[in-house]
């Protein structure tokens, strides 16, 4: 469950975040505060298709990089390896 939180600023100059409970709507609050009930797995079960998109694309890139590195690495000549073949 969450719970909607306020900064609050204290005497000395500090912030303090406290916790209002009693506002329901989350989305007119600053922060908010995650309980930690909820799993990774149903956060990803309520991902929206498009922020699933996005990641996917995003692994995607990721993975064609290193495979780009890799066909580089394979391309370049060893020297040591040269050497010792000689």
């Amino acid at each position: 469950m969450a719970i909607c939180a306020r900064a609050i600023q204290q005497a000395d100059g500090t912030l303090l975040l406290a916790l209002d409970p009693t506002v329901k709507d989350l989305s007119t609050c600053p922060y908010v505060v995650q309980d930690g009930a909820i799993t990774a797995w149903q956060e990803l079960g309520s991902m929206s298709i498009e922020n699933a998109h996005v990641i996917g694309l995003q692994l995607g890139l990721v993975w064609a990089t290193a495979f780009i590195f890799r066909l580089l690495a394979r391309a370049i000549p060893d020297p040591i390896q040269n050497e010792s073949q000689s």
